[in-house]
């Protein structure tokens, strides 16, 4: 059995709209047996009376403060607290899946995860994306265990999870990468052919998203690789303030 995880706490994210649509969206392309789990500050929201839900009811990080203490949640998927103990597959709730998401289940016995989405432009790019990760839980047990040793320290020392992670990766090699083709970056890879050159995707106000000129394909509005089957939305833009999301929404979610 696997269980698919994902994590919803603080204000910006519905349990309704945007775990509702991972719910649907794994329910539709995943085959596989599984059960959907939520780390969540709410676990008495009534959507996650839906069959196949359960909730785990995390705390406050008490020594991460602003957004950046939202970054920090998924160190619980670690905790052996849950009693993950078989296959854990992780997604973030700002992706939008396209296409079957087995392959990903069998993919490697190794820790699996995107390498960062600069890899467009620096091919061995060294930093991990936690958007999507896939591992056997026992064996990741000390991640949690060792972050547990110094959490305002570890928090002090890096940005949030994404960085924990690929530090703690670094020495060894225990982890591999998603092949590109199947986890795709929205603003860089896909919208309008992805960015010529290195950079946000923002124009010189701040705002998504950048000249058309600026892109492979400035006339087509968003092209996907055919063995993509999730498509990462990091920072901005948000998935469903784009017409791309919005062409994705399931049915029966509002």
């Amino acid at each position: 059995m696997i269980d698919l995880v994902c994590v919803c706490v603080g204000g910006k994210y519905s349990p309704k709209l945007h775990v509702g649509q991972l719910y649907a969206g794994v329910k539709r392309h995943l085959t596989l047996p599984y059960t959907f789990h939520v780390l969540t500050d709410s676990p008495n929201d009534p959507f996650y009376q839906q069959p196949n839900i359960i909730t785990h009811h995390v705390p406050d990080w008490p020594d991460a403060n602003g957004n950046q203490k939202y970054w920090w949640y998924k160190m619980q998927m670690f905790n052996p607290k849950w009693r993950f103990t078989g296959t854990v597959f992780y997604l973030d709730l700002d992706i939008v899946i396209v296409g079957n998401i087995d392959k990903f289940i069998s993919y490697s016995e190794k820790f699996s995860v995107c390498q960062d989405f600069n890899r467009r432009w620096i091919k061995n790019y060294e930093v991990s994306n936690t958007s999507v990760m896939c591992f056997h839980a026992p064996d990741y047990y000390s991640i949690y265990k060792e972050f547990k040793k110094d959490i305002p320290g570890y928090i002090k020392r890096f940005r949030g999870d994404q960085d924990f992670i690929t530090d703690w990766f670094r020495a060894g090699d225990e982890k591999t990468w998603w092949p590109e083709s199947w986890c795709q970056s929205f603003k860089w890879d896909c919208f309008r052919g992805g960015l010529i050159e290195s950079g946000t995707g923002l124009d010189e106000h701040g705002k998504w998203p950048a000249k058309p000129s600026k892109y492979v394909y400035p006339d087509q509005s968003w092209i996907v690789d055919s063995q993509c089957s999730l498509v990462v939305f990091h920072g901005e833009p948000d998935p469903w303030d784009t017409d791309f999301g919005k062409q994705h929404l399931l049915p029966n979610i509002e």
